[in-house]
């Protein structure tokens, strides 16, 4: 079993979610910043995005936009 990712970043996040078909989960770590869990092995997803992969920017965007309103909703719809 792969120990699960956590991450902070909306756009790897967003990536990664379109990339691999899944959603991460969201939480709020200790310091109070919403972060993304992804159980499963991320790591090819990863070295896609920092090696500037071709996506489809419509289909990254619908991404970016859930994992952003995952972000409010976390915090409880505030500012």
């Amino acid at each position: 079993m792969t120990k699960p990712a956590i991450l902070e970043s909306a756009d790897l996040a967003a990536f990664i979610s379109f990339r691999e078909n899944i959603l991460p989960q969201p939480f709020v770590n200790a310091q109070g910043r919403v972060c993304f869990r992804f159980n499963d092995d991320i790591t090819a997803s990863v070295e896609a995005f920092y090696a500037n992969e071709p996506t489809p920017i419509a289909d990254y965007c619908q991404k970016l936009k859930l994992i952003r309103s995952m972000i409010f909703n976390m915090k409880g719809g505030r500012r």
